[in-house]
């Protein structure tokens, strides 16, 4: 087998995709058609809108549609997966999990496995802090798998359960240990992220590689860029990465240098501002960015996301419609900027509205209400 022979696996369920064009959709499948990856494209899928559907089709995805399932959407997608590498395994060389809606592509992932996986057959991608150390995982951990599992793992890194790979063989077993793991859980969290955690650090701990970030597999960035970074920063194990800004290409990181500009986080997550490109650098405040970076690029970027303004950077490097340039992002921002539209609030308060704006692209939920008038 080779890397036609490969295939990257997702799930996408619920209406929620498209509800503005394809957010999330537009940078993840034009990422894996400019990476130059040869392989399959299987999206398992189940109440997607028409268009989102189509847009996937015309990408080249085999689209596997399934019924609405009975069970929350955390445990169906580990099931789904199982099910389909049960009956389709043998088709397979390598299968790339890869997460869809905050998740490029910037090389093909093929030529990574094909030179980084030696003699190991799984390979994970790692957020470079222990389970005890990250809050949300090791709560996770204690609520979901128990003290005594909890005690198993506490001090593995965490592995970021939207980007992982392995041969088809061991891919199956996994996706099987872990639904099997995630379906007694009835409680409030999200079980796969830490089944897949224990699963891969106890069962499958023999054949498991999990690169350091210079290794150039994957950023998993939500330690990095969310607000989740200042808490984690005492015990990154790795340093940040850096953004080499002329391509809009994101670099393992060496030594931080303050003397290089950073692109500012924005602390207001979806609000649209003009980017701000400031010196000095500091890894709690933005992203490096650096000119010929000395860090190997990174194959996949997971949580692109994590901040709005870093995000519009990718959004545009991997829209339908052009490539990047740094001046061209400028104009671009900066018309976003001029053109938006003006909130139109009603008499309830912002925080419990759903704030309709004409023209915007996203819409951010909050608690429904239902008021009714004294007459």
């Amino acid at each position: 087998m080779d890397s036609k022979d490969d295939v990257i696996l997702g799930v996408l369920g619920g209406t929620w995709v498209g509800l503005y064009g394809y957010p999330g959709i537009e940078a993840y499948v034009e990422s894996i058609r400019r990476s130059g990856f040869t392989g399959r494209k299987v999206m398992l899928n189940w109440g997607i809108r028409t268009e989102v559907y189509h847009k996937l089709l015309e990408y080249g995805f085999e689209m596997v549609s399934l019924p609405q399932p009975i069970d929350p959407f955390f445990h169906a997608r580990m099931r789904t997966c199982w099910e389909y590498l049960r009956d389709h395994h043998q088709e397979f060389r390598y299968v790339l999990w890869l997460d869809v809606k905050d998740l490029i592509l910037q090389s093909d992932p093929s030529v990574w496995m094909e030179q980084n996986i030696g003699n190991k057959s799984i390979v994970a991608s790692n957020e470079c802090v222990t389970i005890e150390q990250e809050e949300t995982n090791q709560l996770w951990a204690r609520s979901i798998l128990g003290e005594e599992k909890y005690q198993e793992i506490k001090d593995c890194e965490v592995i970021n359960g939207g980007t992982w790979a392995g041969t088809s063989e061991a891919m199956t077993e996994v996706f099987h240990q872990v639904h099997l793991g995630c379906y007694p859980y009835q409680g409030p969290y999200p079980p796969c992220q830490i089944w897949i955690n224990y699963v891969l650090h106890t069962m499958f701990k023999d054949i498991l590689s999990i690169p350091r970030w210079s290794e150039g597999f994957a950023a998993c960035l939500h330690p990095c860029w969310s607000p989740w970074r200042t808490p984690c920063w005492p015990y990154k194990r790795d340093p940040h990465p850096v953004l080499d800004l002329e391509t809009c290409t994101l670099h393992a990181g060496t030594t931080p240098d303050a003397r290089n500009p950073m692109v500012v986080f924005n602390n207001r997550w979806g609000e649209t501002r003009l980017v701000q490109i400031n010196s000095p650098s500091n890894p709690l405040e933005g992203v490096e960015c650096v000119g010929n970076p000395e860090g190997k690029p990174f194959a996949v970027v997971h949580g692109y996301d994590r901040d709005w303004d870093v995000k519009s950077f990718f959004e545009f490097r991997y829209r339908f419609d052009g490539d990047f340039d740094l001046e061209g992002f400028r104009k671009w921002n900066a018309e976003v900027v001029k053109n938006l539209p003006v909130p139109r609030r009603g008499l309830r308060s912002p925080r419990l509205s759903r704030e309709v704006t004409a023209g915007l692209r996203y819409q951010m939920p909050y608690s429904g209400r239902v008021f009714k008038r004294k007459s």
